[in-house]
């Protein structure tokens, strides 16, 4: 994987056709889905933005059971924000906010093809790159939110293939787009900031080649000394200026402990396993290093088991064991393999899959934070099948097809949970509002952003509190934090279970934790628990 070259525009559209056609088809019927999980959070910071465009998180927001200014608790910037103001100002936002996230996916796949064929993929197997990336599971399952996962990667990895391109090309307006989009990134996700490293080590070329590092002129140089200092401006014109607000650092470390650092390990490693089409198809092409040399691959399953043990002493999830551990043999041969065939490509494009490490002692760690990676293991197990096309080619076949198949199902899963809180909005709250009556909601994601548009107010632990007569809708598994059940004032009016069995994205009981590992390691699986319910209540102080 080594040696440049300069693709044309149309032939990295080309090889990128059939990666766009298949993402598009699988996402369309998605288009209006209900908004989900943490969409709530970047759907009120466009809204804000729209007349408040330079200070997106500058303002209160119901959480948990009291109100909290945004910019303290959300560490990241304002790019999705700008990206979502015309879905929020439309009459069918979900809609729009679908094909912002759609867009942006065109975006990375066109760009991880043209950083394939810069980095001497055979270009059968850059387009293989591109449709890898295009149907991941983790992909797919975020490009049917309003989160800033999918954007975040597009910006950084098409900052990545115009820095490349500056490097082969050495023309000025692929350096400032370079620095540009490399800029904006961690203004999506924060930890894209590691990307300016990444960069660096590519315009290097060959990293392991001591020469190598003194060639080139100092002015190469320019695109990643302007990424930083571009979002460092940004991040600094965007800042919260009330006094109450805390900097996207600040954020970030109030939400971090090394209590979660067991788990959010496991996590990184089974992510890359099941959730995006990594360790698995690697394995299957590089059988003979990572399969018939087992002394890591055991090594790191049995560590995975103590972790496993260590995290979960009550119910320990053993069969995870080796799927964790299998990641960590991918991981470590494209490390171990670069550096024994002096490969500074593969060894540059290994360190790119580390990016998410240092949000192991965040809350959680769930596998959209490896989307910024997910780039670079398209392009690297696509280079591994070009090393052995017969078997390459059948892998392919086989890791797309299944990869799509689990996309869907998280797709499908959290459309039936995220359109279970719509409809609740619709039939509990908006027709109570409509009547004259004043109704208050408990819970959060989607089901947050539906009930205030269906005129509920956040219920409080605070004044003002509900009157006499008023409603309360309470949601159970959209992390409600109150539990009206406790309260005498509240007389239970009407209870609502939504238990079908079916495929879960977010269900403790069957351990499926796509948004968020503290719920489950799994991206889906098959539940016969609660999927949602409601609650109603009415105010009696008598």
């Amino acid at each position: 994987m080594t040696g440049p070259g300069s693709p044309s525009t149309g032939a990295v559209l080309r090889r990128s056709t059939p990666a766009l056609v298949l993402a598009t088809a699988l996402l369309l019927p998605f288009l209006g889905k209900a908004f989900t999980i943490d969409d709530t959070v970047f759907l009120l910071e466009a809204r804000h933005a729209v007349g408040d465009p330079l200070h997106p998180t500058a303002f209160d927001f119901p959480w948990n059971v009291k109100t909290e200014r945004i910019s303290a608790i959300v560490p990241t910037g304002p790019a999705m924000a700008w990206l979502l103001v015309p879905a929020v100002q439309s009459s069918h936002p979900e809609i729009l906010a679908h094909l912002v996230q759609l867009g942006m996916l065109w975006i990375a796949i066109v760009a991880t093809v043209g950083l394939a064929l810069r980095l001497a993929v055979p270009p059968a197997w850059a387009a293989g790159a591109g449709l890898l990336l295009g149907v991941a599971p983790a992909v797919l399952g975020m490009a049917g939110t309003a989160m800033p996962d999918v954007p975040a990667m597009a910006l950084g990895v098409a900052g990545l293939q115009q820095l490349v391109a500056w490097r082969d090309d050495r023309r000025w307006r692929q350096g400032v787009a370079a620095a540009v989009l490399l800029g904006l990134a961690p203004l999506a996700r924060t930890h894209l900031v590691l990307l300016v490293g990444v960069g660096a080590l590519l315009l290097v070329g060959d990293v392991l080649q001591p020469r190598e590092w003194r060639r080139g002129p100092w002015t190469r140089w320019v695109p990643v000394l302007a990424a930083p200092a571009i979002t460092a401006a940004l991040t600094f014109l965007t800042r919260d200026p009330s006094p109450r607000s805390a900097s996207i650092a600040g954020a970030a470390v109030g939400l971090s402990s090394t209590e979660k650092l067991i788990p959010n390990v496991l996590a990184f490693a089974v992510h890359w396993s099941l959730a995006l089409p990594f360790a698995l198809p690697w394995a299957a092409v590089r059988w003979r290093t990572v399969l018939v040399r087992p002394a890591v691959l055991a090594g790191a399953t049995a560590g995975a088991a103590v972790l496993l043990r260590v995290a979960h002493s009550g119910d320990t999830p053993w069969l995870l064991a080796p799927v964790a551990g299998l990641s960590a043999a991918a991981l470590a041969d494209v490390l171990v393999d670069s550096l024994r065939r002096r490969d500074g490509a593969q060894f540059t494009l290994g360190l790119w899959l580390l990016l998410a490490l240092p949000a192991v002692v965040y809350v959680h760690l769930p596998a959209k934070y490896l989307l910024a990676s997910a780039p670079a293991a398209a392009i690297l197990v696509a280079g591994a099948m070009a090393a052995s096309p017969a078997l390459g080619r059948r892998v392919l076949a086989v890791t797309a097809l299944a990869s799509a198949l689990l996309g869907v199902a998280v797709l499908r899963a959290d459309s039936e949970f995220a359109g279970l809180g719509r409809d609740a909005a619709r039939t509990l709250i908006a027709p109570e509002v409509a009547a004259g009556r004043r109704v208050w909601y408990v819970g959060h994601w989607g089901f947050q952003w539906y009930a205030e548009e269906a005129g509920a107010r956040f219920f409080p632990i605070h004044p003002p509190f509900p009157g006499q007569g008023d409603l309360v809708v309470a949601c159970v598994n959209c992390e409600p934090h109150i539990v009206p059940d406790e309260m005498d004032a509240l007389i239970l009016l009407r209870r609502t279970r939504h238990a079908e069995p079916g495929g879960r994205a977010m269900d403790k009981s069957s351990n499926a934790g796509f948004f968020s590992n503290s719920w489950g390691y799994l991206p889906w699986a098959w539940g016969r628990g609660t999927h949602e319910g409601f609650d109603v209540y009415r105010v009696d102080y008598r």
